[in-house]
């Protein structure tokens, strides 16, 4: 049976008359840019006020958002959808080649530069049906619904927040919506790219609402090919055969030795996700190919992981005289081990989006307000060496199956999440 997950009512009142003491008594021993003041100011209060009025119409379109394809790669349907909204908002949007859709909300100066960023496109293939069932329990049930369509929601409603309450910042804001996240980050790679030292803090909004993290996940995802003349069954005898060093490799691969289960920094590969080759029964096929699935924080050991699997392939491949190629199809570098990423936990980016969700009363498991890993947009900041970290968009899960849904609910609070964030990290003018 699926969890469900609760929040309690969000009550501005009462809330914002919480005392310093209070929520100082639940602040961990790093520094903060939040404080229940910074909540208190008129402008801010009369932005989280607008998204708790306009709830309705923020899970209305994220509905629509949902059911407009958006497969990676071709995100130009959604990029479309999300530009004319800004342009209601009276920015001038700004588009790369690859599809990327940004804004700039100017400071007043004096502030650091933080960029948003949620990515447009799923997983599912152009002709899934996409068609969101709301059911009674308070949860939206279509592919796509929980991983990103929330965000995007939340980042256009957050936006119109801060418009209606006239708030302004030290710092601007950036609001990126990326394509290609699902294929290797691919988005937010280039946005960062090429744009230089324009990112002085990155807030990736992906993922479940609850523990803030900020570490990167290395994954690298390869197609493994080994390829021969081929040769009808009758003549295979003693033939270079690419199955039979595909099976050794596969097979030589699932030697390499990987951390316990239980290691406080595991990695974890999987090998065959896809395979192809032959198109008929009494022939040594041309080509066989497969694919690897790797997976750590730790940089190092990733690195020594590829080496070895890649070193039982070529091995096959010589023994079994066939040619051994590696394709690359997603390479994303990992963030490092938590005691390599204490600076980054000491970064005001981290504690201050867990004071914010504790003061939007989400409750964080214990010990793990902060999680040194991740696996969204974040993780180009985090091996950038810029702050970054991810925070959740909403409740839900079957993310990236059929099956997927979302709480509804818990999307307002993620939508307050980003005015609050935003607010205190680019710093509020005037204070």
């Amino acid at each position: 049976m699926r969890e469900m997950y609760r929040f309690p009512a969000l009550v501005l009142i009462g809330l914002l008359a919480a005392s310093p003491g209070d929520f100082a008594g639940e602040q961990a021993a790093y520094p903060t840019k939040f404080s229940p003041a910074l909540a208190a100011r008129g402008d801010v209060r009369q932005a989280l006020a607008y998204v708790d009025r306009q709830f309705d119409a923020q899970v209305e379109e994220w509905i629509r958002i949902t059911e407009i394809p958006g497969t990676s790669g071709h995100e130009q349907e959604r990029a479309e959808y999300v530009k004319a909204e800004l342009v209601k908002l009276d920015f001038t949007p700004e588009t790369d080649e690859i599809g990327n859709v940004w804004v700039r909300r100017k400071g007043t100066g004096g502030g650091p530069t933080v960029v948003f960023g949620a990515h447009m496109d799923t997983v599912h293939p152009l002709d899934t049906p996409l068609t969101v069932r709301r059911d009674a329990d308070g949860t939206l049930h279509a592919p796509g619904i929980f991983d990103n369509t929330a965000s995007v929601a939340n980042q256009l409603q957050a936006l119109r927040a801060m418009r209606e309450a006239k708030i302004e910042t030290k710092g601007d804001l950036i609001f990126l919506f990326t394509v290609q996240e699902e294929v290797g980050l691919k988005g937010m790679y280039h946005w960062i790219e090429t744009h230089p030292g324009v990112a002085e803090m990155l807030v990736g909004v992906d993922g479940g609402l609850g523990s803030v993290s900020y570490g990167a996940l290395g994954i690298y995802w390869s197609r493994m090919k080994f390829s021969a003349e081929g040769a009808h069954t009758n003549n295979s005898r003693g033939q270079p055969n690419p199955v039979r060093a595909a099976a050794q490799c596969i097979t030589g691969i699932y030697t390499v030795p990987l951390p316990r289960a239980d290691d406080p920094v595991p990695a974890i590969y999987n090998v065959g996700g896809m395979l192809s080759g032959g198109n008929v029964v009494n022939a040594i096929p041309r080509e066989v190919t497969f694919t690897v699935d790797l997976r750590t924080v730790d940089a190092e050991l990733l690195q020594q992981l590829d080496a070895a699997i890649v070193a039982k392939c070529e091995a096959a491949g010589t023994e079994h005289r066939v040619t051994f190629v590696r394709e690359w199809i997603q390479k994303s570098e990992a963030g490092g081990r938590p005691e390599q990423l204490t600076e980054q936990r000491a970064h005001p980016i981290v504690q201050t989006a867990i004071d914010v969700l504790r003061f939007l009363d989400v409750t964080l498991p214990a010990g793990r307000e902060a999680i040194p890993s991740g696996s969204t947009d974040a993780n180009v900041g985090v091996v950038m060496k810029i702050p970054a970290i991810s925070v959740g968009r909403s409740r839900g899960g079957d993310q990236h199956t059929l099956q997927e849904w979302a709480d509804i609910a818990s999307a307002k609070i993620g939508a307050q999440q980003l005015v609050l964030l935003a607010v205190a990290l680019a710093e509020p003018s005037g204070s």
